[in-house]
């Protein structure tokens, strides 16, 4: 019988790394979700506790309560007003809804390679087609713009670009930035910049490319930079005439985000959480420092240092031998060693030969979960 399904879902499926993390039980060392290990900030959980029973806990406005929308225009810049702000359900639906908005068929658009898998994917559902465009290893996974100029055609409507990288780690220059924004201003495209990891960085602040490109569109979230994934708040930053497309697909998408959880942004975005986030950011690094230490350790296997987010890329390439390829190695590594790991080739062609180990987990995770990927790859 013919399938009943729509065609735009003719081949979609989880992203390999839901399909890994659905094959690891609770006994395993999980190096592989993109997930914080940290609670909710206090500061945040105590003043939802107090306000609990006098906040009304009905429908928002669409694009979300005007406070935070201000709140998010203010951290934006001085140029950006609370109406370019529309509060997503995480950061994945405003990319959603801003690729709906943007993308008809036969559109391109320019994704990183290797990027957060759901890029393409998101395009797709669009209608689109998406196009990589390579951060090279030999290059330390460096953001370079002419790679991006040279791919453009006269299909090519949006690019999407993501730093701190998911999952290098790399950040991308301000000279680049700066470079890709004046070649783009002259020509009919969108930039899209995932900034979910900017608050997470090593070293000097994530350069952004918003205020630098004229047609710019900002997708973040807290659930990186405040450890609240599971409030699912997110948002995305548009010029008046997009960000009125994406208010309007977002109310028939979802109507609007669960108040609770915009009330426990305000207070997030007001700065009462800082102190504890300055901690977690203190704690990552540490923990970057530790897991770079186990796999030089334990391993001996070639990585580039991350400057931001919390993966390790580390290049197997010359350990995969015996095995058909990154995700072989991957899942002989799960079953044999019961280590959580996502291959390469999850993000992109130029990813294959690498896994992406989170430095998110305890130490003591790290430091088992290394030892056996080092073992194992010894075996």
């Amino acid at each position: 019988m013919p399938s009943a399904l729509a065609g735009r879902m003719l081949g979609m499926e989880k992203t390999m790394i839901r399909r890994i993390n659905d094959l690891a039980d609770p006994s395993c060392f999980n190096l592989g979700l993109g997930e914080l290990q940290f609670p909710t900030p206090k500061a945040i959980l105590d003043h939802v506790r107090e306000n609990l029973d006098s906040w009304r806990l009905g429908y928002s406005p669409n694009e979300g309560f005007p406070e935070l929308r201000k709140l998010i225009a203010e951290q934006s810049g001085e140029s950006v007003s609370p109406e370019q702000v529309c509060v997503t359900v995480g950061a994945e639906e405003a990319l959603l809804d801003v690729l709906m908005v943007l993308v008809e068929p036969g559109d391109e658009v320019l994704i990183p390679d290797p990027g957060f898998p759901a890029y393409a994917s998101l395009v797709r559902l669009a209608g689109g087609g998406p196009k990589p465009y390579p951060l090279c290893p030999g290059d330390d996974f460096a953001f370079r713009a002419e790679r991006v100029m040279g791919l453009i055609t006269d299909k090519t409507k949006a690019v999407i670009i993501n730093s701190p990288n998911n999952p290098t780690g790399s950040v991308h220059s301000p000279k680049e930035l700066l470079a890709l924004a004046g070649r783009l201003n002259s020509l009919p495209l969108t930039v899209i910049s995932d900034e979910v990891y900017r608050d997470i960085v090593f070293g000097e602040p994530a350069a952004s490319v918003a205020g630098l490109a004229e047609r710019c569109v900002t997708v973040n979230s807290l659930s990186k930079s405040h450890s609240m994934a599971g409030w699912r708040i997110g948002w995305c930053v548009a010029p008046p005439d997009i960000a009125k497309a994406v208010r309007t697909f977002h109310q028939l998408a979802v109507m609007c985000v669960p108040s609770l959880s915009q009330y426990a942004a305000i207070h997030a975005l007001r700065g009462f959480a800082d102190e504890e986030k300055r901690s977690n950011l203190e704690e990552l690094r540490k923990r970057r420092d530790f897991a770079m230490a186990c796999v030089d350790r334990y391993t001996g296997l070639p990585y580039v240092a991350p400057a931001g987010a919390f993966y390790l890329f580390v290049d197997v390439s010359g350990r995969l031998a015996r095995f058909d390829n990154s995700l072989d190695a991957a899942l002989k590594l799960l079953a044999a060693e019961k280590v959580v790991t996502i291959p390469g080739s999850a993000f992109g062609r130029v990813g294959e030969g690498c896994l992406r180990l989170s430095f998110a987990p305890a130490p003591d995770i790290l430091e088992e979960g290394i030892k056996r990927i080092g073992r194992f790859f010894r075996g």
